[in-house]
């Protein structure tokens, strides 16, 4: 696959370290299984699109969202309807389950409207953390069941009907 995607971002992922490289490629693959199933024909990786400070994206669709912590890698993948997915690790950065929620609440909301991490204190999430608002936009948030010790929440420009995260551990894997 590696060769498949654009150059660019090829010489992007060969910048990063080994861990992270890994778990972005494993976010791809994941990506590519993804649209095998609910297309049923195989992703072309030259397709995808890495902007300098904007959302990925693949010409012709799906919509996609990837996140990736330490122990895990995660995708969420829609025909309608732009989303954002972000899942954190309990235990880690130093913060509490809460917090973490909120934190991937923002974050999740961010990759739905296409914006940067600069623009975190802009979001406004509601008490119940079921919606976010970002200048005048609204996404529609979901906590995601993942794995035990991991906190993943879903935004989505729409309010979703049935909503199927898969995810894939990353310390069994090479």
């Amino acid at each position: 696959m590696l060769e498949r995607l654009p150059y660019a971002y090829r010489l992007e992922l060969e910048r990063r370290d080994a861990a992270a490289r890994s778990a972005s490629l494993r976010g791809l693959g994941l990506l590519a299984a993804g649209i095998l199933r609910i297309r049923g024909v195989a992703s072309d990786p030259s397709l995808l699109r890495f902007p300098q400070g904007a959302k990925p994206f693949m010409e012709g669709g799906p919509h996609f969202s990837i996140s990736h912590s330490s122990c895990r890698v995660a995708v969420a993948l829609s025909e309608r309807y732009e989303l954002g997915l972000d899942i954190e690790d309990v235990g880690t950065h130093g913060r509490s389950r809460a917090e973490l929620e909120r934190w991937t609440a923002v974050e999740a909301s961010l990759k739905a409207l296409g914006a940067g991490l600069r623009r975190s204190a802009d979001v406004r999430l509601s008490p119940d953390l079921s919606t976010a608002e970002m200048a005048g936009a609204l996404v529609y948030l979901r906590a995601v069941t993942l794995a035990e010790g991991c906190v993943a929440t879903l935004a989505t420009r729409e309010l979703p009907g049935r909503v199927e995260v898969r995810e894939q551990g990353l310390a069994n894997r090479e």
